[in-house]
């Protein structure tokens, strides 16, 4: 799946996502849920336009970067106004 940064990045500035991508260390594929939502951020931080998007895991609370060609799909889940 070839993956549109921008639009992936503007859907979790609006609420949760359950992002599906596979593991550069353990080849393992993972499903998780983030987001980029203002009301889950600890901080402001400005995403760079790079091979890896970084995002906020909203059950263990930490910000984790995810290699852009390693997502597999992705669904958004719920939306935050």
């Amino acid at each position: 799946m070839i993956v549109d940064f921008e639009k992936l990045k503007e859907i979790l500035q609006k609420g949760i996502v359950e992002i599906k991508f596979q593991s550069l260390k353990s080849n393992k594929t993972h499903s998780r849920e983030y987001t980029l939502h203002p009301k889950f951020l600890p901080m402001k931080f400005q995403q760079s336009l790079s091979d890896k998007l970084i995002v906020w895991d909203v059950e263990f609370q930490k910000m984790e970067d995810i290699e852009l060609e390693t997502i597999l799909s992705y669904t958004p889940l719920e939306k935050i106004s």
